[in-house]
């Protein structure tokens, strides 16, 4: 039996946020990159399968539901990824495969010199 997958994907968004378990993280903010791949089953014919947006899953409503989470301030990234998948989850019932990650641009380390990042990923 053929087994078709849709993946929807979002790709190097930028937020500035205040996550972070140090005071000057909540007190300055930073920037942050979020990668997103969101991927569900087709059950019908492919060649048909999408003429309506309810049929799949909208990216828009993806990247507000991200866009939402990001602005509420949060100590530990774990936390914020964790937070968006479960909004996924429950928002698109079709879906049975997340990955995000979420990237903190230039963190305040002193002498550190990159980016740090928190991924995870959820199937059901």
């Amino acid at each position: 039996m053929e087994k078709s997958v849709m993946q929807v994907k979002l790709e190097q968004v930028l937020f500035y946020a205040k996550h972070g378990f140090y005071p000057v993280e909540s007190k300055t903010g930073g920037q942050f990159v979020v990668d997103l791949t969101v991927a569900y089953p087709i059950q019908t014919d492919v060649t048909n399968a999408f003429n309506e947006l309810q049929q799949t899953v909208d990216y828009v409503s993806l990247y507000t539901l991200v866009k939402n989470r990001m602005a509420i301030e949060t100590p530990l990234l774990e936390t914020v990824v964790i937070d968006i998948v479960d909004l996924i989850r429950h928002t698109f019932s079709q879906v049975n495969f997340i990955e995000i990650k979420l990237t903190k641009l230039n963190p305040p380390i002193p002498g550190f010199q990159g980016n740090t990042a928190v991924q995870y990923s959820w199937e059901g």
